[in-house]
């Protein structure tokens, strides 16, 4: 008498019938046996199940019709144990069982690719932030210290201008007298003095402020290009890695998630062509 596969449990069992030549399946063992409860798998039906070498007559398989009442009138029960040592061989193949590896496999490439759409999109932003975060950097130093420099010399216009417009006027032909000559040489060397003390203070400022500012910005902008081809092959990487997930994702995904795929994928393009 056929049994199944002892590596198998009742309920993990997966059981075909035949129909016209055709198999149906595969049912659970608990169908299986309500089919035959309720008449659609009679005692000549031939079945299937995993661990069978060959098809074989449904009264042929322990207790499946022992529930039915009026077994003893059954014509298809009555003498089973006589008759099932003298049926021969259907000419049936055994079903193709379907098995879970194909869909472990399609689950398997889709976590595969939600991690490479993951990583590359880590990736990319990455790289773009630090682009961006250096950029930044550089504007703002170059910005700090243009500020100062232009508050400088807005002080220093306002305070030399009225100075030099006095030396011009006391300079007219029209103030030729002793005192105005003496005025006039009292205002020239304001003026000179003036001059002297911010070029002093320009050179200080230079030297503790705008000096080390433009060392600076000259630094990160630096370090910014020694590391920019590396942050290119970074990006493309990620987007490749993003690219190829989502590929895999529009081939194996569900048909609902399509819209959606298609629609990221765009939106990453577009942002890779747009940079």
């Amino acid at each position: 008498m056929p049994s199944p596969s002892s590596s198998s449990t009742q309920s993990e069992l997966r059981w075909y019938y035949a129909v016209d030549d055709a198999h149906v399946g595969p049912v659970s063992a608990t169908k299986f046996w309500q089919l035959a409860e309720e008449g659609v798998i009679k005692g000549e039906t031939l079945v299937w199940c995993t661990g069978y070498t060959d098809w074989v007559p449904a009264r042929t398989i322990d207790g499946l019709f022992r529930s039915r009442l009026g077994r003893s009138s059954d014509s298809s029960f009555s003498g089973s144990s006589a008759s099932s040592s003298q049926l021969q061989p259907t000419p049936m193949k055994p079903p193709v069982v379907e098995t879970p590896e194909v869909e472990n496999d399609t689950t398997l490439l889709m976590q595969i690719a939600k991690s490479g759409i993951l990583l590359g999109l880590l990736c990319v932003v990455f790289t773009r932030g630090c682009d961006q975060i250096d950029q930044a950097r550089v504007e703002g130093l170059a910005a700090e210290r243009s500020i100062s420099e232009q508050e400088f010399e807005q002080r220093e216009q306002s305070e030399l201008r009225p100075l030099q417009d006095k030396v011009t006027e006391l300079s007219a032909p029209n103030y030729v007298t002793a005192e105005d000559k003496k005025s006039l040489q009292e205002a020239v060397e304001v003026l000179k003095t003036s001059k002297v003390l911010f070029a002093t203070e320009r050179e200080q400022l230079e030297k503790e402020e705008w000096g080390p500012l433009r060392a600076e910005e000259k630094r990160v902008a630096s370090e910014k290009q020694s590391v920019q081809m590396f942050r290119k092959i970074a990006s493309l990487l990620g987007t490749t890695l993003t690219l190829l997930g989502l590929g895999v994702a529009l081939f194996y995904g569900p048909s609902d998630q399509q819209l959606g795929i298609w629609i990221v994928l765009g939106v990453v393009i577009a942002a890779a062509y747009l940079a």
